[in-house]
C-alpha cells in the first residue's frame, strides 16, 4: 500500500479515501495542496483521526471545545459543552478536515503504511467507516454552502458595528451571541474567531455569518453608520 500515491487533479480525495477503506488499509494518507497539508490516519480501512496541523493534538484537547453536536438555528449551541464520549467531536475533526483538503489548487497525495494517530494517548482509539465521514462531510459542506452565501470569503476580518445601523435605535443581544461579539472586538476573521473561543471553523462561520446578517459586524475598514441609541444584553441596559 506504500506505493499508492498520486494527484488530485486526476482522483477525488472522497475516492481516495473509499478506495483505502475497500482496501482495509492502515497508516496514513499525507495530502498536500497549495499551502496546506493534512494527515488522515486508517486501521483496517476505518478513518480514526485527521488534521491539517503538524502535530496530532489530542482527542482530550478536542473534547474541550466549546460548541455541541446540537446547534440552534442560528448554529449556536446553548449547553455550551459536547457530552462524552467525544466520539461525535472526532467525527466532526475528520469531516471538516477532509472538507479543507478537498479544495484549493493542484495537490497530491500519498500513504504511508503502519503509521498510527498519537491523538488518543491512552484511551482507545476510535473507528469510523469511511460512509459515516463522507456522509457527515458532505452534511457539513452543504452548510458552508450556505455560510459563503452570506460570506463569500471566509478570510474576511470583521470588527464589531461602532454604531448602530441608519434607522435601528436599539438592539438586543443575548448572552450566547456576546461572547462572539467580544471575540471579534476590533477585528477577526472567521478562523481568529474560531482559536479565540476554541470552536470549530465551520460553528465560527456560522456565529459570525448570523451576526453579519443582523448587521451588528461589519467587514473591517467599511464606512460607519449613524450612531443609534441603546443597546440592552439580556435584560441589561449598556
Amino acid at each position: 500500500m506504500d506505493a499508492l500515491q498520486g494527484h488530485l487533479d486526476s482522483f477525488s480525495l472522497s475516492d481516495v479515501v473509499r478506495l483505502l477503506a475497500t482496501a482495509g488499509g492502515t497508516g496514513v494518507l499525507r495530502v498536500e495542496r497549495g499551502t496546506l497539508t493534512g494527515r488522515v490516519f486508517f486501521i483496517d480501512g476505518c478513518l480514526t483521526y485527521a488534521t491539517t496541523r503538524d502535530g496530532d493534538g489530542s482527542v482530550a484537547a478536542l473534547a474541550r471545545l466549546g460548541t455541541g453536536p446540537e446547534r440552534d438555528r442560528r448554529g449556536r449551541n446553548p449547553g455550551g459543552r459536547w457530552p462524552e464520549p467525544a466520539r461525535p467531536l472526532i467525527l466532526q475533526q475528520i469531516s471538516e478536515v477532509l472538507i479543507r483538503l478537498s479544495h484549493g489548487g493542484t495537490g497530491r497525495f500519498w500513504f504511508v503504511e503502519d503509521v498510527v494517530t498519537r491523538a488518543y494517548g491512552e484511551e482507545e482509539i476510535q473507528r469510523f467507516e469511511a460512509d459515516e465521514v463522507l456522509r457527515a462531510a458532505a452534511t457539513r459542506r452543504a452548510e458552508w454552502a450556505e455560510i459563503v452565501q452570506v460570506i463569500p470569503d471566509t478570510s474576511i476580518r470583521f470588527v464589531v458595528r461602532p454604531r448602530l445601523a441608519a434607522g435601528v435605535s436599539e438592539v438586543v443581544v443575548d448572552a450566547v451571541t456576546w461572547p462572539i461579539l467580544a471575540a471579534i472586538g476590533g477585528g477577526a476573521s472567521i478562523q481568529e474567531v474560531a482559536e479565540r473561543l476554541n470552536l470549530f471553523e465551520l460553528s465560527a462561520a456560522g456565529l459570525v455569518a448570523d451576526l453579519f446578517g443582523r448587521d451588528l459586524i461589519i467587514r473591517e475598514h467599511e464606512p460607519n453608520s449613524p450612531p443609534g441609541v441603546l443597546v440592552q444584553i439580556e435584560g441589561e441596559t449598556a
